[in-house]
């Protein structure tokens, strides 16, 4: 190690990094095979010198909905520079274009003018709309070597097929979760899944590595099947619980006394699952066989639209895979209407 405190060395270094001296710099570097009083300076003038970071990459953000509302903080956050918000020509749109772009120190733009401005561009738009957004952005050149994601959980990369006629390279990346207004997820503790040509993925990966997340592989078969994986998880878990509150209702509680009952059950629930798997979780009248309760939950229920149905239909599933005392004689209980 090269001990630099104060003595001639030190002052060397600080005349060679601070000005005029780089040449001497150079010629250290070269000569430090040959010399080791060079290769000693050379050395401790390389260790001192900061190193740039190299720049990130800009984005555009397409859309400005829940979804951009959490994502572009997030990626401003970790260092990336958002030039531009690109929206639908609707007041609304326009109205959370502008704010997420004050938020980001971004531009605003109409949809119509978006084009190739940034390295990457992400789409933020609903599974529908994305078709439609991929042709009217391929009308604009300048697409070669461009990054373009779209972040539907249903549809491939493919939708993005005219972008990538146009020379861009393509991914799906998508974040598996609920994004709603009034309440922004952490982005470290999403997952997201990923499928694309190999230069997108490599994007993709560094992003969501810089985001302090988790990325996986999808293949493009599987995207369905996993988009609905979501749909469990989330918006039919909240349309079970609406379906709870009727229920609640039905037994003389208002909606705000039924989330309150709801809430402690809901909590240790989830706890158990996460922490012990669905079996261990499990409890219960149909993990206990106890028929008669079964049967008079299924009377009672049929006071309540829509209710029986659903219950009949999360029996049935329980049924196939989790513990159950009397599993036959409740699928017989189940056949009858």
């Amino acid at each position: 190690m090269v001990r630099t405190g104060g003595g001639p060395l030190a002052n060397q270094i600080e005349q060679i990094r601070s000005s005029q001296l780089r040449f001497p710099l150079l010629l250290c570097v070269l000569c430090s095979s040959v010399f080791p009083s060079c290769s000693a300076l050379a050395s401790a003038i390389l260790s001192s010198m900061p190193r740039r970071r190299a720049d990130k990459a800009t984005i555009t953000l397409i859309g400005a909905g829940n979804l951009a509302q959490a994502l572009g903080p997030a990626l401003k956050a970790a260092g990336y520079k958002i030039d531009l918000v690109a929206a639908r020509e609707t007041a609304s749109s326009r109205r959370r274009a502008a704010m997420l772009a004050g938020l980001l120190e971004a531009r605003t733009q109409s949809l119509n003018n978006a084009g190739p401005h940034s390295d990457i561009l992400w789409i933020c738009h609903t599974d529908d709309a994305l078709a439609e957004t991929a042709r009217l952005l391929a009308r604009k050149p300048g697409w070669m070597g461009k990054i373009v994601f779209h972040s539907s959980g249903a549809l491939t990369s493919d939708v993005l097929a005219p972008l990538k006629r146009r020379g861009s390279h393509t991914a799906s990346l998508h974040p598996m979760m609920t994004f709603v207004p009034g309440a922004t997820p952490r982005m470290d503790e999403v997952p997201f899944a990923v499928e694309g040509d190999s230069r997108a993925v490599a994007v993709a990966r560094r992003i969501v590595g810089d985001l302090g997340a988790e990325i996986f592989l999808i293949k493009k078969a599987a995207k369905p099947l996993y988009h609905a994986l979501g749909s469990f998880s989330s918006p039919l878990i909240v349309a079970t619980l609406v379906t709870a509150e009727r229920v609640g209702r039905g037994a003389g509680l208002t909606a705000s006394q039924t989330r309150r009952v709801m809430a402690p059950i809901l909590r240790q629930t989830l706890k158990n699952y996460q922490e012990r798997g669905a079996a261990a979780a499990f409890s219960g009248p149909i993990k206990r066989g106890d028929l008669n309760t079964v049967l008079r939950h299924l009377k009672e229920l049929k006071r309540v639209p829509g209710a029986s149905e659903v219950y009949r239909a999360l029996v049935k599933s329980a049924l196939m895979d989790l513990p159950s005392a009397k599993r036959k004689e409740l699928m017989r209980l189940l056949r009858k209407p």
